[in-house]
């Protein structure tokens, strides 16, 4: 018996495996399961009648045995399966078709990550072939010896653990990785051990169970009761699988870790890769027959056909989404609620899914939280009322809905908050799905000029107060306007945006002594033609605001007008610079003064 060489360079092989090519180094069962499965499946393709099965004996010693009795191997098979590990060839049943599951050659080298010898014993399903014994090191030596003794048609392959990889061999890891792997194959796996034969893949899939076993068995897998299960299915990738609603919401930017089969052996416990990445309200259990694997065999070659198996997969769940809306709908409610913020983003990128879920997700108004389809239902009222004023309208930021939300709803203006993720982009979309609605965009600098204007008479009375107003509030980047608005208890209404914000902010730091950031600000003053000014609208319906227009005392209407600034600063709750809690504390200082003076005058 002569020793040969493997005809291929194992130095760092087995590095490269444990450590860069599988993510786990019991992925050794799985291939080897897939070597046994395959040979089956080659025996059957040859029309040769058997009762197909697998076994697995643990010994002493921390020995395995695997045993298959599909077609075996013959002195030349096995000269080009083993001794050119990573060769592509297979026998001609294997070229004759997409049956098999793995490459043997590859696959038997991943044993050399827990152990240090393998011994093959096999017999072909050829009539007359001999008994056959091949043993293989990882230093790249082998020999092959025909046996004397007749052994079954088939393969056994035995390895023993080396040091630190013992507890693969124990019989507990054992059939758990052995369930891990091969639950789900078609090929019965049994497990033989002292406490006698134990059937390994004895449970349907949850692809072929009912929808009850289906939930049953998610709920058992994820120690969660799943919403629902969502049947998935896909012709070009021989796909099929479930999804589960999961019952709790969940991160935009979690991972999701799909459990992935391929011919019915598990390759993958973490693949976040098989279903569009909208899907994240979802876990997924996927058989798929048609996809090429990568050179792990963890996961799929990811080329048009996987991008194809993915849309195929993601319409399944659509589907099933928009029948549920309509056969169940309060299970559609409780969806919506649990994973509102994942059903928003999922709405912005695909149309059918925005016009399913549109009408039902819910949006911040002027006159509190609505769905969508109440704020059309209102419109529709109001329009039947003849109001002035029917479209809808929506703010860029949640700042501006706050500034103009009181008053808004008084002028009976439908206002929503576009200032919450992706809310902006899904209010704007709303005339595909109802074109006869009108979606602005506030300008909250303009909004001032929706009022009813005065009548020149009114005008006439007001221009001192303005003419002061503009005077005293230029060196602050703001201007002053009147109009007559409701609600009568509001005395002005302060309108700002974020690029007015941002520059007072920047010049407040540069007068501060930040020089670097006075650099900045100037040329960003420069590149602007009109620096932009906030808004200060007086309301000629408040009582204040007309007793500061009848004063004659002109320092007294100049001390209002910093009070109501300044106050609107406050109750906006934006930052204010030195100079204007200077101006607050002025005004205030004065009116109490004034009322003290009053005070003691009528005491005297």
């Amino acid at each position: 018996m002569n020793a040969m060489n493997f005809q291929v360079n194992l130095n760092g092989m087995i590095d490269l495996l444990s450590n860069h090519l599988y993510s786990d180094n019991s992925v050794f069962i799985r291939e080897l399961l897939q070597n046994a499965v395959d040979a089956i499946t080659a025996r059957k393709k040859r029309g040769q009648h058997f009762e197909p099965q697998v076994t697995v004996e643990l010994h002493a010693a921390h020995t395995a045995a695997f045993h298959d009795n599909g077609c075996g191997l013959t002195e030349l098979e096995i000269r080009d399966f083993l001794s050119r590990i990573g060769s592509t060839s297979k026998k001609e049943e294997m070229d004759a078709g997409d049956d098999f599951i793995g490459q043997f050659g590859v696959g038997l080298l991943s044993c050399f990550i827990v152990c240090d010898e393998i011994v093959l014993v096999t017999r072909s399903s050829n009539e007359g072939a001999p008994a056959l014994e091949w043993r293989g090191r990882p230093d790249g030596t082998y020999s092959i010896r025909e046996l004397a003794a007749s052994i079954p048609v088939g393969t056994s392959i035995y390895i023993r653990a080396k040091e630190d990889y013992e507890h693969y061999f124990e019989h507990d890891q054992m059939e758990e990785l052995l369930r891990r792997y091969g639950s789900f194959l078609d090929t019965p796996i049994v497990l033989d051990s002292q406490w006698g034969p134990i059937r390994i893949n004895d449970t349907l899939p949850p692809w072929r169970m009912s929808r009850e076993e289906a939930l049953t068995y998610g709920e058992r897998e994820y120690y969660n009761k799943p919403l629902d299960v969502i049947p998935l299915r896909s012709s070009i990738g021989e796909a099929e699988g479930v999804a589960y609603l999961l019952p709790y919401a969940v991160s935009l930017q979690e991972e999701k870790r799909h459990r992935v089969y391929m011919k019915q052996m598990m390759i993958s416990e973490k693949n976040n890769r098989i279903l569009p990445s909208w899907a994240f309200f979802v876990n997924a259990i996927v058989n798929v027959n048609g996809l090429k694997p990568t050179a792990s065999r963890e996961s799929f070659q990811e080329n048009d056909l996987f991008y194809a198996v993915q849309h195929e997969l993601g319409e399944s769940i659509k589907r099933h989404l928009i029948d549920l809306s309509e056969t169940d709908p309060d299970l559609f409610a409780m969806i919506i609620r649990i994973h509102y913020a994942s059903i928003k983003t999922l709405a912005i990128e695909d149309e059918e899914i925005y016009r399913l879920f549109m009408p039902y997700l819910s949006f911040e108004t002027v006159s509190g939280r609505m769905e969508m389809r109440e704020i059309i239902q209102t419109l529709a009222f109001s329009e039947q009322e003849g109001a002035r004023d029917t479209r809808l309208y929506v703010t860029a930021t949640l700042d501006e809905f706050r500034q103009i939300a009181r008053v808004a709803k008084a002028q009976n203006m439908i206002v929503l908050n576009g200032g919450y993720v992706h809310d902006f982009e899904l209010i704007r979309k709303l005339t595909d799905i109802w074109d006869d609605i009108e979606v602005d965009v506030l300008d909250v600098l303009d909004f001032s000029s929706r009022f009813r204007p005065l009548r020149p008479i009114d005008a006439l009375q007001a221009a001192p107060l303005l003419a002061m107003a503009n005077k005293v509030l230029k060196p602050f980047q703001c201007e002053s306007s009147i109009r007559w608005f409701e609600p009568a208890e509001v005395p002005v209404l302060y309108n700002t945006n974020d690029e007015i914000n941002f520059l007072k902010m920047a010049e407040k730091t540069k007068t501060e002594g930040n020089e670097l950031f006075a650099d900045v600000v100037r040329a960003i003053s420069d590149e602007l033609y009109d620096v932009p000014y906030a808004r200060l609208c007086f309301n000629y319906n408040n009582p204040l605001v007309q007793k500061a227009m009848e004063a004659e005392d002109g320092e007294l209407r100049r001390t209002c007008i910093e009070l109501f600034y300044t106050q609107a600063l406050l109750m906006g709750n934006y930052p204010m610079s030195q100079e204007e809690l200077r101006l607050m504390n002025h005004s205030l200082l004065v009116f109490m003064e004034r009322g003290l003076g009053s005070a003691d005058g009528g005491g005297a």
